[in-house]
């Protein structure tokens, strides 16, 4: 949902308040949720401050996911969430020159808007892409699936020694030295 610059009061905007809680579950539709397979926003909080035509943003989010785990293949429901705090300014405003800027740790957190008004779900699409995991697993301690036999090592033992598995290119060591 947009929000326009000139939309945000001077005691500042709550989002979801004003626009309704019942458009929280929307917010993420099209968004690609990889690694895992479905992903819902549960609740989230927006509250907009605007200060000489810079946007102050503070919020929060709970989402649920659903994937397969990476070791061994089992589904996997994983609770994604944070507070986060953002500041953006507009595109037009007068920068100093990239070569002569100190990067602090606290501008990172610094984001441009065209100057008219700002999208919120790109905001909270943004803070969810950042909590997504690189790798879904059911637990830390997860033994994963055997590569010799297939069994699931957290449901089964196995007596498999490592390094008994033939790899797929084990025939190519029969064809050195053969000449037709």
């Amino acid at each position: 949902m947009y929000i326009r610059v000139s939309e945000i009061p001077g005691g500042g905007l709550d989002v979801f308040a004003s626009r309704g809680k019942a458009s929280i579950p929307r917010v993420l539709e099209g968004m690609d949720p990889a690694p895992l397979r479905e992903l819902r926003l549960v609740d989230a909080d927006l509250f907009l401050t605007v200060e000489s035509g810079d946007i102050w943003i503070e919020g929060s989010f709970e989402a649920r996911g659903e994937g397969v785990c990476d070791r061994c293949s089992d589904p996997v429901t994983l609770r994604l969430g944070k507070a986060f705090q953002t500041f953006l300014t507009p595109k037009s405003r007068d920068r100093a020159p990239a070569a002569s800027v100190e990067l602090h740790e606290e501008d990172l957190d610094v984001g441009y808007y065209d100057g008219t008004g700002v999208e919120t779900d790109d905001i909270l699409w943004e803070q969810v892409a950042l909590e997504l995991p690189l790798k879904v697993v059911c637990s830390e301690a997860c033994r994963g699936v055997c590569p010799v036999c297939g069994k699931n090592r957290n449901l089964d033992t196995c007596t498999c020694v490592a390094g008994e598995a033939k790899g797929p290119f084990e025939i190519l060591k029969n064809l050195k030295g053969k000449k037709e």
